[in-house]
């Protein structure tokens, strides 16, 4: 949910910033947009990997310490 969140927000943010600017562009703006763009691109990766990485399984039960790690063979 942060993931598209961040990257919805972010998107519109840099979008709006973007289309909003007039007449001369200079160093500063340049150095503005690109940190802020920096920080949107780092931001998806997190949450991304984040996303990737999280346990999905939103059962709320917890296995029992005896059953957890359990493997049993048998013939």
């Amino acid at each position: 949910m942060l993931f598209w969140l961040w990257g919805v927000v972010g998107l519109l943010f840099n979008a709006g910033t973007l289309f909003g600017l007039t007449g001369n562009i200079g160093v500063g703006t340049s150095a503005y947009l690109t940190a802020t763009c920096l920080v949107w691109i780092g931001g998806m990766v997190l949450f991304g990997i984040g996303a990737l990485l999280a346990h999905t399984d939103f059962d709320g039960e917890r296995p029992i310490e005896g059953e957890y790690g359990d493997v049993r063979v048998t013939r």
